[in-house]
């Protein structure tokens, strides 16, 4: 009964451990947050959904381009806002490890969400928004 109690009652990291650790980020020169997530937009238009909940603020989620070894996707999701003209912030990340397919529907059919320890953040959210602030190479 113990251990169903404690691994039922796990959490997320507080919200300060869930911030993007090299905050701000520097947008292209000549970009604001608009033109920035537009040209994100484009250069995942199948991994990347997003919407704008605020004049200078996103939410949105990406999913990674390779699946787990058991099929799963891993994404992450969070807010962005503009802090200034030249620099934005990530905030309120959360990974989610989806047991659905983007590739047929976006809609979550259920999953993982984290990170629950250093560990997890690490190893699992880090790395799925490094690979989302990647600078275009070419359209994917």
């Amino acid at each position: 009964m113990f251990v169903f109690l404690s691994l039922g009652c796990a959490s997320l990291l507080p919200p300060e451990r869930r911030v993007y650790p090299n905050n701000p980020v520097t947008l292209p020169k000549g970009m604001d947050i608009h033109k920035w997530m537009n040209a994100k937009l484009n250069q995942y238009p199948n991994r990347l959904g997003s919407s704008q909940i605020n004049y200078e603020e996103y939410k949105f989620t990406y999913f990674r381009r390779e699946s787990t070894t058991l099929g799963s996707f891993r994404a992450c999701t969070g807010l962005i806002r503009g802090l200034n003209s030249e620099q934005v912030e990530l905030y309120n990340l959360v990974s989610m490890i989806n047991h659905g397919d983007y590739t047929i529907n976006r809609r979550s059919k259920g999953g993982d969400l984290g990170p629950m320890s250093e560990k997890e953040r690490n190893e699992v959210l880090l790395p799925c928004i490094e690979e989302f602030l990647e600078p275009p190479r070419s359209k994917e």
